[in-house]
């Protein structure tokens, strides 16, 4: 459906701002240790970490792994992520990783990394892609689904990556990730359904039309 309002704000630049924030971090040597996720200081009431803990990395390869990816996201997907929904995500995702972890991982002592936003955001992108080309968006829906349900097998390795990031990846944190992106794709796709069956002029990118 044709906007009539002013095309929405590209995720792109505050991919950028992102990106430049997981840098910095990673090369404040404090930074992971005030600002992780990390279950025995949150029980004591450092509430921030629950947040805070997704934007700082293990090291600075840790960082750039996850800097580039924040960027290509919004590049490819920067007609599908309106900046208003990109931070939509980045503000939910982070309490709702937080949360699955804590009760899915007991065992877990610290977290750190902003993959499994990224997973939010990938799987948001994807979805909002259907109406426009759904073969694509189904067949790359297809392999995120599967190269999920792999991750959560004991076929995985997590310590792949040991070498570079000097630590394993958190399955659970792409998991609860992607679900926080899916849930709020599917959501809008229905919103801008119920939005066109009203005759309202809907725009996905602008909003209803005045």
């Amino acid at each position: 459906m044709p906007s009539k309002g002013a095309p929405a704000a590209s995720p792109l630049p505050p991919a950028v701002a992102l990106a430049a924030l997981f840098l910095l971090l990673a090369l404040w040597p404090a930074a992971a240790d005030l600002l992780c996720y990390q279950r025995d200081a949150q029980a004591r009431g450092e509430l921030w970490r629950v947040f805070t803990g997704h934007f700082v990395h293990l090291n600075l390869s840790h960082a750039l792994l996850n800097a580039t990816g924040t960027v290509l996201v919004a590049l490819v997907l920067r007609q599908e992520v309106p900046a208003r929904d990109w931070w939509r995500i980045i503000l939910v995702a982070p309490f709702v990783i937080s949360l699955g972890l804590w009760l899915k991982q007991p065992s877990l002592v610290a977290y750190v990394g902003f993959s499994g936003v990224l997973h939010g955001l990938l799987y948001f992108g994807v979805l909002r892609l259907i109406p426009a080309a759904p073969g694509l968006a189904l067949a790359v829906l297809v392999l995120l689904v599967g190269r999920q349900a792999w991750e959560q097998t004991g076929a995985y390795d997590p310590d792949y990556l040991r070498g570079l990031i000097h630590g394993r990846v958190m399955p659970d944190a792409h998991l609860f990730g992607a679900l926080t992106g899916g849930v709020y794709g599917l959501w809008s796709l229905w919103r801008d359904r119920l939005h066109k069956a009203a005759g309202t002029g809907y725009s996905p990118k602008t909003g209803p039309d005045a």
